[in-house]
């Protein structure tokens, strides 16, 4: 006699589907076009299509750009206190007027993105102690 229940495997699979899609439907109609200055996201939108519909800066004037300013976030190893030398590349997320990027030492920094202003910084207060992170909180 043959059972209409699911095998535990199928059945795992089939809630694993379910949940996918509804969260894949929830991230698509929760604002799925950012607005036309922010960067919210790596790539920019959910698709990461690194697309920017901004018209400022175009091929005849993106020669005659120059340097509007420098930010130095301090998180910086050059391996003899820390495990290893550390280096720093992020893509920084702009939304409402405010620039974020995060530190090789998973400091969050909030930038003025017009001046470069500090607007705050968050510090987890995380050490890596070998092959682990520790982090420290207030009781």
């Amino acid at each position: 006699m043959k059972s209409n229940l699911l095998q535990p495997r199928a059945a795992n699979k089939l809630i694993l589907f379910a949940v996918t899609l509804s969260l894949s439907i929830q991230a698509a109609t929760q604002n799925p076009r950012p607005r036309d200055g922010d960067w919210p996201a790596y790539g920019r939108d959910p698709g990461g299509s690194r697309y920017s519909p901004l018209t400022q800066i175009n091929r005849e004037n993106v020669k005659s750009l120059k340097l509007a300013w420098t930010y130095r976030t301090g998180d910086v190893s050059d391996g003899s206190h820390t495990e290893s030398k550390s280096s720093f590349e992020a893509t920084p997320i702009l939304v409402d007027g405010t620039l974020y990027l995060s530190t090789a030492f998973n400091r969050v920094i909030a930038l003025d993105p017009e001046t470069g202003a500090e607007r705050w910084i968050y510090d987890p207060k995380h050490t890596k102690l070998g092959d682990y992170v520790v982090a420290f909180a207030l009781p």
